[in-house]
């Protein structure tokens, strides 16, 4: 019996002893294996034209802080066209997931089967790959059927908790040295912001000169079923440097509320490829100005008395970099003598453009009388959208020079004194004819070898030509250097923002950190304006600046953040800009070292 038993129990052993090996197995196989995968991609179609774009969506979930980025570095039969990026970080429960979705617009390189590979994401040293996705490209032009057409007609994400994503890009990727772009960053919201301010943090705008645009454009569009309201935060840039040149990524902080932590979305970098102006037909006056401008030419009276000043006012306006545009060059002025200028800038934005003028007065005094014409002034720039140079001239200004009465003209005096001989010869009829001498008196001759003032005539002269040959040197060089002639000018042009700021009582925390940020620009030649501390501090380091003071430079930056933020007393800002008035006369004690 017993051995009956054992007989018909040992089949239940053997099940038991593979069932307990299929638990080992299971144990130790890892939990990653059963678990979802981390990351999928989709597309909006899987048939497309070769003149076509498609969207792919890739999305990312797990419950890491920072979430990779995928890897697209195996995809051949396509080319990114644009990028954008979201995120969003939950805790439920003591939980936390984080979910970034990635969108990117693709353009088909090729016609036929084209393949999407599978795209990779390393988390925590494991890579985790998507399925590969087939698409058909048809030929260029050819129609689609009904079902091939996407259901929107911009990209978006496809997951039912995506509520906000932004998106970043420029209205031309390849633009001419110091021609406007416009940088959009656009934010989508689906449901209402929280309570809280969102925190729009731009890009450091390196290697840009920029020109914030006030208005924020709102409309709404249809995107995967769902309704989002749209934002845009547009910033007009000028080129400043050549090549291909980065954005670095701009970020929205959406703040929380009760449990749920802040939302972070970030925007992808932009690179644009900067190109240079063309050189053939590039007139001699062109200075760098880009963009389609007029130029006027007055003067501020019709008429003047000889050798008095008039004003003469050159205005420049258009569209482009109103703030870089320099004096343009004066004609030859034989009869009239020209003073340094004081320009003026006027700056707005319509429709994403941004326009206004450039004033420049001169003081001229004609030195001769008569009904004269001003010669015409003439400007050169660039037209990028007929991708040519353009010389505009103003027009000749007519002007009555007029005598002045308590210094008569020339002819005048000479009229006076024959009129004075003529009287004179009728007060007698015979004047005595004194004989002329063989010889000079030696004694005189010597006495008018010693004279100071004869030796004076003969060398004073001589400095004057010298002057005058330096000065037109200096003038020539400021026309054809534009970097020289800001750099010698930057001292004066802060303290002038200074002095102003003082004398009206302004914002001294802004006036100081425009002072100091624009001195450094025009002696760096390098755009200061929208680098951070750390990549000032970089530039600073590079162009050689000693420790001292680039520590000088931080700590006055320091109390410009500082005022910024926070009213400070008339004595502090009275002391602010004390302090950035000695920092910038001890910079250019350094400058004044180096410069050769």
């Amino acid at each position: 019996m017993s051995q009956i038993t054992s007989f018909q129990f040992r089949p239940l052993r053997r099940l038991a002893t593979s069932l307990a090996l299929v638990i080992v197995m299971i144990w130790h196989i890892p939990a990653t294996a059963f678990a979802q995968s981390p990351i999928t991609a989709r597309v909006d179609r899987d048939t497309v034209a070769l003149d076509e774009q498609v969207v792919l969506t890739v999305t990312v979930t797990g419950d890491f802080l920072r979430i990779p980025r995928p890897d697209l570095s195996a995809m051949q039969d396509f080319v990114t066209i644009s990028s954008s990026t979201s995120t969003q970080v939950s805790i439920v429960n003591g939980r936390m997931t984080s979910q970034g979705v990635f969108i990117y617009r693709l353009q088909p390189l090729g016609a036929g089967i084209l393949q999407i590979p599978p795209i990779g994401v390393n988390i925590d040293g494991q890579v985790y790959l998507s399925e590969p996705i087939e698409i058909q490209v048809l030929p260029a032009g050819s129609p689609l059927t009904p079902q091939q057409v996407p259901n929107h007609a911009e990209p978006g994400p496809d997951v039912p908790t995506q509520e906000y994503f932004v998106e970043a890009e420029v209205d031309n990727a390849n633009p001419y040295l110091g021609q406007q772009i416009i940088y959009t960053f656009r934010i989508y919201q689906s449901s209402f912001f929280p309570p809280g301010q969102p925190d729009y943090t731009p890009p450091r705008f390196t290697d840009f000169w920029t020109e914030e645009i006030n208005s924020q454009p709102h409309f709404d569009v249809e995107m995967n079923g769902r309704s989002y309201q749209v934002t845009e935060i547009l910033t007009a840039l000028f080129p400043a440097n050549l090549g291909n040149l980065t954005i670095e990524p701009a970020s929205l902080v959406i703040p929380g509320e009760f449990l749920n932590p802040d939302i972070r979305l970030e925007s992808e970098p932009v690179t644009i490829n900067v190109q240079p102006l063309p050189e053939s037909n590039k007139p001699e006056d062109f200075s760098g100005a880009v963009g389609q401008f007029d130029i006027v030419a007055s003067l501020s009276e019709a008429e003047v008395k000889v050798n008095h000043p008039v004003t003469l006012i050159v205005q420049i306006l258009g569209t482009g970099n109103i703030r870089t545009l320099t004096e343009p060059v004066f004609p030859e002025l034989t009869e009239w003598r020209v003073f340094e200028s004081q320009p003026t800038t006027t700056v707005e934005t319509s429709d994403g453009i941004v326009q206004g003028s450039r004033i420049f007065e001169r003081l001229v005094v004609p030195g001769q009388i008569g009904e004269q014409l001003f010669p015409p002034i003439s400007f050169s720039y660039y037209d990028p959208q007929a991708k040519l140079y353009r010389t505009i001239n103003s027009d000749p200004i007519p002007i009555s020079v007029l005598p002045d009465e308590q210094q008569p003209a020339l002819p005048t005096v000479l009229d006076s004194r024959m009129e004075t001989q003529r009287n004179s010869a009728n007060l007698s009829d015979i004047r005595h004819i004194k004989p002329v001498p063989s010889a000079l008196n030696p004694a005189s001759r010597g006495q008018t070898l010693n004279s100071v003032v004869y030796w004076v005539a003969w060398f004073v002269p001589l400095p004057l030509v010298v002057a005058a040959f330096m000065w037109q040197r200096r003038r020539d060089r400021f026309r054809a250097d534009l970097a020289y002639a800001r750099e010698v000018r930057a001292k004066r042009e802060a303290f002038k923002i200074l002095s102003e700021a003082q004398q009206i009582e302004a914002d001294a925390p802004a006036a100081a950190g425009r002072a100091l940020l624009g001195y450094l620009s025009d002696k760096l030649n390098k755009p200061t304006s929208g680098l951070t501390r750390d990549g000032l501090y970089n530039l600073l380091t590079q162009s050689k600046v000693p420790l001292p003071l680039i520590e000088q430079i931080a700590a006055v930056l320091q109390q410009v953040d500082i005022g910024r933020f926070a009213p400070i007393s008339a004595g502090d800002s009275r002391a602010l800009i004390d302090d950035a008035r000695s920092l910038i006369e001890n910079l250019e004690k350094h400058f004044n070292k180096r410069r050769p």
